[in-house]
């Protein structure tokens, strides 16, 4: 069975069974692309901002009690997880997000008219655009839906990156006791511990934290409100300030209003002021794996200072091989990160004087960038970060070999003694300490002094 809607293009057969309505059906049949939808968050987003809407609206005495009720019980029926699979729209789909707003609009009128005992497409009671839209425009709602969404999402992403910092703290203080030779350029260099590199590694984490928060501050402020171009038309008496009460309750976020609603519509730039935080933790994130990847190079072979947990067998042909599969995947999720801001910064730019149509690119591949580093970081810690040890002896027997503790010579004999000195062991492969002694310039406790002093505590 089917029932026939009707639009300015035309009728459409549309199931009786399903909720969404006939501009969902004809951007279902243009936008065939990449089979991807709108995920839980997006959509319980999306009917709290609807919700919060009838409220305002009803407030404005614009909409009366009996759809506002049926309208919010919708909604809350959808935040609950119901009617997801009604979401039909792929992320690549009209520009400013129009099609994913016309979708949601048919999905909870049809709904509330479900919770009156209605049938669903009697929009005579209860319509798509004249209620369940009231006050709004897809120009406005459809940003306010992407602010609500990252926020949630930024917010997951600082918790995680909080518990990887206090991991990566908790291992640096661990590991502090093992020395082992640093390395510049990739060859030797003056002493270090394997805890004060992930020690390091915490502060450029903290740096990146603090980035994460100041950006998502600039997000709370919503376009809700502004209507078509920023101007408010059509909207009920004091819609924004009811509707900030109403999303920030339900949500149980510190929204504010926007002070220039027509700025905020037209600007990109606080989506890729978060975009360009999660790049730079990846930034930090994606160096902090390839060291590790480094560090356990080997076991015969290469530095293999660390031991990481063996998640998976390595090879299909080498039998016993272990790979650091855990920073590899770390890995390919920072280049994806990395990836996403070009592809932001592109979009942010693309508006035209009163709208930036590029905005269901924009939330894709922010909101997609902040679940993937929230999720790969939690796989980071847990499967890799928490289980490593030092490989203490294969850092001692490094250390005895680098020629990076020459370094601490400098104050007593000078740069160029020091670097004849360290030459004449290249060529010869006798050691350092024998050929400082040589000089006459240094006691064998001198020698052993600037050594301990070069070791850090």
């Amino acid at each position: 069975m089917s029932r026939k809607e009707k639009d300015v293009l035309g009728e459409i057969d549309i199931p009786d069974n399903v909720l969404y309505g006939i501009n969902t059906k004809r951007a279902m049949d243009n936008f065939q692309i990449s089979g991807l939808k709108a995920d839980s968050d997006h959509i319980a987003s999306m009917a709290q901002i609807k919700r919060s809407a009838a409220i305002a609206n009803f407030q404005g005495k614009k909409l009366d009690e009996e759809k506002k009720d049926a309208i919010v019980k919708a909604c809350d029926v959808i935040i609950g997880g119901k009617y997801h699979d009604q979401f039909m729209i792929d992320v690549y789909q009209a520009g400013a997000g129009t099609s994913f707003n016309m979708n949601a609009n048919e999905v909870i009128a049809n709904a509330a008219l479900l919770e009156i005992g209605e049938k669903p497409g009697k929009y005579e009671i209860i319509h798509p655009n004249d209620h369940v839209n009231m006050s709004q425009s897809t120009n406005d709602i459809y940003p306010t839906m992407i602010r609500v969404t990252a926020a949630k999402k930024a917010i997951k992403l600082q918790k995680e990156l909080g518990v990887f910092i206090k991991n990566l703290k908790e291992k640096g203080n661990e590991l502090r006791h093992v020395v082992k030779p640093g390395r510049t350029h990739l060859q030797d260099a003056a002493p270090v511990t394997l805890g004060l590199e992930f020690l390091a590694y915490a502060y450029a984490m903290e740096n990146d934290l603090e980035e994460l928060e100041w950006a998502t501050e600039k997000i709370m402020e919503l376009n809700a409100g502004g209507t078509a171009v920023g101007t408010g038309i059509n909207t009920s008496p004091n819609f924004r300030e009811n509707f900030i009460k109403e999303i920030s309750e339900v949500t149980n976020l510190n929204f504010q209003k926007s002070s220039n609603l027509m700025g905020i519509m037209q600007s990109m730039t606080d989506f890729s002021r978060l975009m360009n935080a999660a790049a730079n933790l990846a930034l930090d994130v994606t160096k902090m794996a390839n060291d590790i990847r480094l560090l356990y190079s080997g076991p015969g072979a290469g530095i293999h200072e660390i031991n990481i947990p063996a998640v998976q067998q390595g090879s299909s042909i080498m039998p016993g091989k272990v790979n650091p599969s855990i920073a590899e995947a770390m890995n390919m999720i920072c280049h994806s990160t990395l990836g996403a801001q070009q592809a932001v910064n592109f979009s942010a730019q693309a508006g035209q004087l009163e709208l930036n149509v590029m905005m269901p690119h924009i939330d894709f591949e922010l909101c997609r960038s902040l679940d993937i580093m929230a999720s790969g970081l939690k796989m980071f810690r847990e499967k890799l970060i928490s289980g490593i040890t030092g490989n203490e002896e294969v850092c001692k027997e490094h250390l005895s070999r680098s020629f990076g503790s020459a370094a601490l010579l400098n104050p007593v004999l000078g740069y160029d003694t020091v670097a004849v000195i360290v030459r004449e062991a290249i060529t010869t492969g006798r050691s350092i300490k024998e050929l400082a002694l040589k000089t006459g310039k240094i006691t064998e406790k001198q020698f052993d002094e600037a050594m301990r002093k070069g070791v850090p505590g």
